[in-house]
């Protein structure tokens, strides 16, 4: 196995809407997909990843307590509906939302050896989450993921937290909607947020945030759908209309985390690959990231 380092990988105007639900939250599912594509440019594997975040300047702007994400106009004529009704010369907008990101990546593939000159080379000419790669530091490759981590020294991984997820729906007896909102909306230093955490006290709440981390399909696959991607270019294309799998993340300082490690009193992070995603397909239907999966 070789551990890729890509440190300080800075993305202009990347996607900020990982689904019609959250804006927002680490894209998780933009890295596995970026990662598998890698993998596939140097013929090898992808055996996980991790994701450390150091900065996110969301494009918009701010009214009354509400972001309001910018938007563009397009710049392409596709069809007379593309203008816009109050002024036909004019091109419609088009709903998006964007940000900048300024991440770190650990990709682990399954060749023992990377050709770290290729890799350059096609970070120049990729683009992560939509976005546009406009620079990286040195690439580096190493035999473990612990060095690898150390590497980039600071930051913050992201950790599933559908265990608290799962706890808090439990202790409080709420639905599991009630329990992604109410943690989501709970600031950890507000005195009056409802509800107190009395029973799970010792949970930390702070930077709780939500992504997509996989697909659910809606119906089974099928050839018989015109317009799909790649479908002038391959005699059957299998189309599938799926719903995007929204979980409870929560952001941690690796700085923290590798003092932790190196201690010897430490348990709870006495192996990194606990907080390494992977992916794979949990059944015919269901596409989904997940931590430590051996």
């Amino acid at each position: 196995m070789s551990y890729l380092v890509i440190p300080y990988l800075k993305i202009q105007a990347a996607n900020f809407q990982s689904s019609g639900l959250v804006m927002g939250g680490a894209p998780l599912m933009a890295t596995a997909m970026f990662s598998h594509n890698l993998a596939r440019q140097i013929q090898s594997k992808v055996e996980g990843f991790y994701y450390i975040h150091h900065d996110m300047q969301r494009l918009g702007g701010m009214a009354y307590g509400r972001f309001t994400p910018a938007q563009r106009r397009g710049a392409v004529f596709i069809g007379k509906n593309d203008y816009s009704s109050k002024n036909k010369y004019a091109l419609s907008l088009q709903p998006t939302a964007s940000c900048h990101l300024l991440v770190s990546l650990v990709i682990e593939f399954k060749a023992r050896s990377i050709n770290l000159d290729a890799i350059v080379q096609l970070l120049k000419r990729s683009k992560f989450a939509g976005g546009q790669i406009i620079e990286f530091g040195q690439l580096k490759a190493f035999e473990n993921a612990d060095e690898a981590l150390k590497h980039i020294s600071s930051g913050f991984l992201v950790q599933d937290r559908h265990d608290l997820l799962v706890k808090y729906q439990e202790n409080y007896h709420v639905n599991r909607l009630q329990a992604f909102t109410q943690l989501l909306a709970r600031k950890p230093t507000a005195k009056d947020a409802p509800p107190a955490l009395d029973l799970i006290p010792e949970e930390n709440l702070a930077w709780l945030s939500a992504t997509t981390l996989g697909y659910a399909l809606l119906e089974p696959e099928t050839f018989e759908r015109t317009g799909v991607r790649h479908a002038d270019h391959q005699e059957q294309t299998a189309h599938a209309y799926a719903e995007p799998l929204t979980c409870l993340i929560q952001y941690l300082s690796l700085n923290q985390i590798l003092d932790d490690y190196e201690s010897d009193e430490a348990e709870k992070w006495d192996d990194l690959t606990v907080l390494k995603w992977s992916y794979q397909w949990q059944s015919d239907d269901v596409f989904l990231l997940q931590q430590n999966i051996n």
